[in-house]
């Protein structure tokens, strides 16, 4: 091509002008990097709006692509409102001034590696990609209800606009993906409203504005996945009501915003999985209402908000399982009150701390599956109060940890499979289970319970199918098991606790290798003084299991223990009852008694101490007479028929009262009214 010599309206046309318009044309590239100086790398910006907007047609022919290659360019490239009639393609160049794009209409708009002071394009439509990616470099970027008809790519790019909006892209529609991965930006990144109709990627993104909004995302809408791993944001991350279509990655991002919220997800919906392994989030990470429709996963995460919240999940709904195991930690609250899991809770070695405070507050919580909480190492109170699990709830070898307070707070739990606290699982503070509904075993094999002075473990009005208290060591501290029911109740003497609260306590069988005097002294250790339904519910366990001998010693023990209620005259009465009859469970000790005041009337009844009082009476019969006065009902005429002098008349007012006595309490006994009473 000849030299075309002076343009018209621009003059002497630089060497890089001249080979643009050569290109233009056929839509090659103008590669202008080794053109040596400046000046001959130099495109005014009026001669690029004029091939762009159709106004310089090259050699007669609609230019097919502007495609310049390590140009400067010189001016201001204002195509507000324009309709480009090709592609444009700048690689590598320089802008003296900001680019505007506002309300223009592109086929597409790729400016990689390009430097821009600012990129002006709100309302930009565009119906292809808009490309400003490896290495683009601007201070700010204004995509305001941006339509882009393909890609929107701003990978590696680097935006610097520190305390203000560095891309401001509320509104923005998005046809397919948007990639910024590996994107630097030192300033906000506002993106409230927008839509997306593909994949949003922002892997290993650098998000940069400490103490503002890092990320500003409302009601943003992901038609596929959205990918930020090893996403790291210093300052605010908001996604509230933001639909995603897919999943959300947060794999390994790292979240700052220390003393507020680090990620405020509420009402977030998220279609498939949340993929938060290995995140680290300094400041609270709020999810209050969201929505998983699968797998959340936070397994090796590290949430950190010391002494407020660390995790706000009140509300939250996940349809399959939460897993924070694989050295999961929380430093501050983790909130589930009214959340509901779809799946299993997976607690698995994870490690919550918030000392002084409630290191767990799951109030009202269901979950579907089970709870597995082995290994878990809670410091503050774990709270569960109303929370609802369908399946079982596993705490075996964890450590709760919140000493002279509640360390496990779970009144009207509903546990439907078993509640273990086992191999290991040790809680420095209460474990306050009251009203607790388990419909499988509640087991604390070799579980160590200390709080001292105070209850250690609080089971009133639970219920479940067995009892397995079975600690490696006794509680320190009270067992409060008042109105509790169950159908097996297995412990061992050698670690009960020096207290107990029995009172309602039911049971249907007791195991174990206690005896039945063993089993008193457990009953005897009830703090509420003489409980006489204690005392009912144990001999009617050995009675269930055939053992009728060790209900009656139980039944006894009852009866001996009722004194201590008792005034002097019953504790009198009581005292006559236990030697005479056994309280009516040994009346076989009347006889022994009988036979003894026999032997004893043989003695003291002697001939020479009785006058004849008739003249037909039968002769003298010691053994005779004895009888006689000892037994309340028949007649043998030994009574009548001699009258005893001296001694002897003292001796037989008091075998007549003995007589009584013996005989109130056969009656009583075989009758069963000391039974009932």
């Amino acid at each position: 091509m000849t030299d075309p010599g002076p343009d018209p309206r621009f003059g002497e046309l630089s060497e890089a002008e001249r080979g643009l318009l050569e290109a233009v044309a056929t839509g090659a590239w103008a590669d202008v990097r080794d053109g040596g100086t400046d000046a001959d790398r130099r495109v005014r910006a009026a001669l690029l709006a004029e091939l762009l907007t159709g106004e310089r047609a090259p050699e007669g022919r609609r230019p097919r692509a502007l495609k310049l290659r390590g140009a400067r360019i010189a001016g201001a490239l204002d195509l507000e409102a324009a309709e480009l009639a090709c592609p444009l393609l700048l690689d590598d160049c320089r802008f003296d001034e900001p680019l505007v794009l506002s309300e223009a209409t592109a086929p597409s708009v790729r400016l990689p590696g390009c430097r821009v002071p600012a990129l002006i394009a709100d309302q930009l439509r565009t119906t292809g990609n808009l490309e400003l990616n490896r290495g683009f470099t601007a201070e700010r970027i204004h995509l305001a209800g941006a339509d882009i008809g393909g890609t929107l790519d701003l990978s590696d790019a680097v935006l610097r606009a520190p305390g203000t909006p560095a891309l401001a892209a509320d509104g923005l529609t998005v046809a397919r993906d948007m990639a910024c991965r590996g994107l630097t930006v030192h300033g906000e990144v506002h993106l409230r409203g927008a839509a997306i109709d593909g994949t949003l990627s922002l892997d290993g993104a650098h998000l940069d504005a400490p103490g503002a909004a890092a990320l500003a995302a409302a009601r943003l809408k992901v038609g596929h996945d959205a990918f930020c791993s090893d996403l790291s944001a210093d300052g605010e991350v908001r996604l509230p009501g933001a639909r995603i279509g897919g999943r959300l990655d947060l794999t390994r991002a790292r979240l700052a915003n220390p003393g507020a919220a680090a990620l405020t997800a509420d009402r977030l919906a998220v279609d498939d999985g949340v993929l938060a392994e290995g995140l680290t989030s300094d400041g609270e990470v709020r999810l209050a209402g969201a929505r998983v429709g699968g797998t959340l996963v936070l397994a090796a995460a590290h949430l950190s908000n010391p002494g407020a919240r660390a995790l706000n999940g009140e509300g939250l709904v996940v349809d399959q399982d939460v897993h924070a195991t694989g050295g999961f930690r929380a430093e501050g609250e983790i909130q589930l009150v009214r959340a509901r899991i779809g799946g299993a809770l997976n607690l698995d070695d994870a490690v919550l701390a918030n000392p002084g405070d409630q290191a767990l507050t799951a109030d009202a919580l269901t979950i579907e599956q089970s709870v597995y909480g082995r290994r878990l190492s809670a410091e503050g109170e774990v709270r569960l109060v109303g929370a609802r699990i369908g399946g079982v709830a596993d705490f075996g070898g964890a450590r709760l940890s919140n000493p002279e307070r509640r360390a496990l707070y779970a009144v009207r739990l509903s546990v439907d499979g078993d509640l273990m606290c086992r191999r290991g699982f040790t809680a420095e503070g209460g474990l306050q289970l009251s009203g607790a509904r388990v419909g499988g075993h509640i087991e604390l094999t070799d579980a160590v319970l200390t709080r001292p002075r105070r209850q250690a473990l609080d089971l009133g009005f639970a219920t479940a199918q067995a009892l397995i208290l079975l600690p490696r060591q006794a509680p320190e501290g009270l067992i409060n098991l008042t109105g509790t029911q169950v159908g097996i109740y297995e412990d061992d003497h050698r670690t009960w606790p020096a207290t107990l609260l029995l009172q309602g306590f039911t049971y249907d069988t007791l195991t174990g290798d206690a005896d039945v005097r063993s089993r008193l002294r457990w009953a005897s250790r009830h703090r509420g003084g003489y409980t006489p339904e204690i005392y009912d519910q144990l001999a009617a366990a050995y009675r269930r299991t055939g053992h009728e001998e060790a209900a009656r010693r139980v039944a006894i023990a009852e009866q001996w223990h009722r004194r201590t209620v008792l005034r002097s005259p019953g504790k009198l009465a009581n005292w006559l009852l236990y030697l005479t009859v056994g309280y009516g469970y040994r009346t076989w000790l009347a006889a022994l008694w009988l036979a003894g005041l026999l032997v004893l009337g043989t003695q003291v009844f002697a001939p020479d101490q009785m006058t004849k009082t008739a003249t037909t009476a039968p002769s003298f019969s010691a053994l005779g007479y004895t009888l006689d006065v000892l037994l309340p009902i028949g007649d043998l005429g030994q009574q009548k028929a001699w009258q005893p002098g001296g001694a002897a008349q003292y001796w037989s007012w008091a075998f007549i009262a003995a007589g009584w006595i013996l005989g109130t309490a056969v009656v009583a006994g075989l009758t069963g009214v000391l039974k009932r009473n």
